[in-house]
């Protein structure tokens, strides 16, 4: 038997049938087609204020994460605090509850932001349910590290070798978290990370200091550059309070303080 593109009315039909609506009140409840980490299919909330058009999870991201993620609470906030500002969506409150939605004035742009809440709210809980169903017995900077590591294994040149955790002879007393080699070429990279503002501004600091060692050892003339990058998804990433330790470090790091919300920026700093 073969198979043709009239397939598609059958699976339009199928697909169809998942969509279900509900009133309530001012506010209309959509079941749609995407699946949430316990297998349940996900519930939009669209209501109007005024001329406001709101898509939002209606709590539910926060209930999925109650119960089947296994971070600490002060973790689940900050990486979805990281996460909603990448998708653009927008925090709220309910009776204790976080809310996640976007809003628009203009009715043609409402399935543009209904299907944005719906792929942050699958997303988001499919990742942290992911991630600590894995690694849940690690602390969040060993998370962290895991991460990072296997970010930088994967985009680095095929050429370059890599050592993790390590110290170098000329700068005694210091780990560096990623040190890469290639033709006499060095490139470090330290992880700037920590649960709370006090372990964060020690791992900053220890990474300002090591760097500023590193530059005036006998390999600086080896350095290609030296990469502090930093968990913004931490729990003691207030960038307000940290802002002259920032300002220090990127002069130490002779080079950007490279957020991890921007890696992807990090392939071409290791060219």
């Amino acid at each position: 038997m073969n198979i043709d593109c009239e397939i598609i009315d059958s699976l339009k039909n199928d697909f169809n049938a998942l969509w279900k609506c509900s009133k309530h009140g001012n506010t209309l409840e959509i079941s749609v087609p995407y699946l949430l980490p316990n297998s349940t299919l996900f519930s939009l909330f669209i209501t109007k204020q005024g001329n406001r058009y709101i898509a939002c999870d209606g709590g539910s991201i926060t209930e999925i994460l109650e119960e089947y993620c296994a971070l600490p609470p002060d973790e689940i906030s900050s990486s979805l605090a990281g996460m909603a500002r990448k998708f653009s969506v927008k925090i709220g409150q309910k009776e204790n509850s976080a809310l996640y939605f976007k809003d628009c004035t203009d009715l043609k742009l409402l399935s543009s932001i209904a299907f944005d809440v719906a792929n942050f709210a699958i997303m988001a809980t499919s990742s942290l349910v992911s991630v600590s169903s894995d690694d849940f017995l690690e602390s969040p900077n060993e998370r962290f590290e895991t991460k990072a590591e296997t970010f930088i294994r994967a985009i680095k040149p095929r050429e370059f070798e890599m050592a993790t955790r390590k110290e170098i002879q000329e700068v005694p007393g210091f780990k560096f978290s990623a040190v890469l080699n290639s033709s006499s070429r060095l490139w470090l990279v330290s992880y700037v990370t920590g649960s709370n503002l006090t372990h964060f501004r020690r791992s900053l600091n220890d990474t300002a200091k090591s760097f500023q060692h590193v530059w005036k050892s006998d390999i600086s003339g080896m350095l290609a550059k030296t990469i502090p990058l930093v968990n913004n998804d931490a729990g003691g990433y207030l960038p307000d309070k940290l802002k002259w330790q920032f300002d220090d470090l990127a002069l130490d790091a002779h080079g950007p303080v490279l957020k991890w919300s921007n890696k992807e920026r990090l392939e071409e700093m290791l060219a």
